[in-house]
């Protein structure tokens, strides 16, 4: 009789489970128009931002055009280097989520540039000290239109003549 109750017990808690992530992934990608919407929001936000389940509409939409951020140190002698800070890992699993986690962040920058980049400049200044920098720039690459037939000829989305460079902001160090 008791493994019968434990049995049950245990389709319940699973059976919850299941229907509050289903709950918290219609919620998350819907407009915060309603009342009723903004209500459960509210409850299932600390899951959704667990789990970084709170996507927009366009979550759903299939993958385009790529977005690439860079950074470029400007020296003391005029040099410009510039940096790839998110390119991707290989070797583990812990290596890939602190790069994601990375990534959001430098992504993050193109829509709050005042913000991020006031917080990350002296970060960079420090790490790259030893080019004696005087500011740093953050660009963000914008892939254009390219076709199947551009990569038969050899060549990749992020070539130059397929991008498009948006310098967001030129901070001194």
């Amino acid at each position: 009789m008791q493994s019968i109750l434990r049995e049950r017990l245990t389709y319940l808690a699973m059976s919850f489970v299941v229907g509050w992530h289903s709950l918290a992934i219609i919620i998350a990608p819907t407009p915060d128009g309603s009342t009723i919407v903004q209500t459960l929001r509210a409850v299932v936000q600390p899951y959704l931002s667990l789990f970084r389940l709170d996507n927009k509409w366009n979550f759903f939409v299939p993958v385009g055009k790529h977005m690439q951020f860079r950074y470029m140190v400007e020296s003391a002698d005029g040099r410009r280097h510039v940096f790839i800070p998110v390119e991707e890992p290989s070797e583990s699993i812990s290596r890939y989520v602190m790069w994601r986690e990375i990534k959001y962040f430098y992504e993050g920058i193109s829509e709050s540039v005042a913000l991020r980049t006031a917080a990350i400049t002296p970060l960079l200044c420090q790490k790259h000290a030893s080019l004696k920098p005087v500011s740093i720039s953050f660009i963000q690459l914008m892939e254009l239109e390219f076709s199947p037939e551009d990569y038969l000829q050899g060549r990749r989305p992020l070539d130059p003549e397929f991008i498009s460079v948006n310098v967001l902001a030129n901070v001194q160090c």
